[in-house]
């Protein structure tokens, strides 16, 4: 019993140490008229999927959850904005040429069709962020026409 108890105010403390290291926040401005809805004419239907199932991991803003705020998930949360961010990310489309647009734009469409996005483990905490199969229809569309 004494050993468990150790354990566990062990664990305690080092929940409490982690809590010191910095809590990185994905929340950069983004000047006017520079986004991506705004530079591609992206109709407010496929916009708010994104919104919603795309833009926490793949934007310069990020709608952090509350356990967000609590190392180590900030950490992981971090690591994994940041992995999504090199792959794809909408705020940065404007600097693209169209060589390379077009090569993200049949990467996205493939990523849709293939349900690899959103990630499952994206999902199983943000159920909302999962697209439907009428949804998929109107992304792919929007995406190939580009």
């Amino acid at each position: 019993m004494k050993k468990l108890l150790i354990i566990f105010i062990s664990a305690v403390i080092l929940i409490l140490v982690v809590q010191v290291i910095p809590v990185h926040r994905n929340e950069s401005p983004i000047p006017g008229g520079k986004s991506f809805v705004n530079q591609f004419n992206v109709p407010n239907n496929v916009n708010r999927i994104l919104e919603r199932s795309c833009y926490d991991c793949h934007s310069n803003q990020t709608n952090y959850p509350w356990y967000g705020n609590i190392q180590p998930t900030a950490l992981l949360l971090d690591n994994h904005i940041s992995e999504g961010k090199k792959k794809l990310n909408f705020d940065e489309f404007q600097d693209y040429g169209k060589r390379r647009l077009r090569t993200k734009y049949t990467e996205i469409v493939k990523q849709i069709e293939q349900d690899k996005m959103p990630i499952t483990s994206y999902l199983w905490l943000h159920p909302e962020a999962r697209i439907s199969e009428t949804e998929k229809k109107l992304l792919i569309q929007y995406f190939q026409i580009q």
